[in-house]
């Protein structure tokens, strides 16, 4: 039978953020699709697949395949000794290694205007 929920280390790890960030976000944001269950917090798959903006199917793709894979968990090769880390790791000690003044930089509208940052296409209104 499939999960629905993943606890919070579980689902910090998939949105590639601590779980005491993920905590915090939580509390301030207050999201639908957060239960209890055994004195542990509980995140609904629904929820994790709004936060990353794509179908509860196409997140328990990506779980299935990581928990077949172990993605979540960092491997060492045998024979380079290197760490495999999750992509959304990379991407987030990338982004927390940008100096503040780059970060400032970015638009703050490239989710809406994706279209135009990558094509040139026209800025949707957002």
């Amino acid at each position: 039978m499939t999960k629905l929920t993943l606890d919070l280390q579980t689902s910090a790890e998939v949105l590639g953020i601590t779980p005491d960030h993920f905590l915090a976000w939580l509390q301030s944001e207050q999201p639908s699709g957060i239960i209890t269950l055994d004195h542990q917090l509980q995140v609904s798959i629904f929820t994790l697949a709004r936060i990353l903006d794509t179908t509860a199917q196409e997140l328990l793709n990506l779980l299935s395949i990581s928990k077949d894979r172990d993605l979540l968990e960092p491997q060492v090769k045998s024979s380079t000794q290197e760490i495999d880390i999750p992509i959304w790791e990379s991407f987030t000690n990338f982004a927390q290694s940008l100096p503040p003044e780059v970060i400032d930089r970015l638009p703050t509208d490239g989710a809406a205007n994706h279209d135009h940052y990558l094509y040139g296409s026209p800025k949707q209104s957002t």
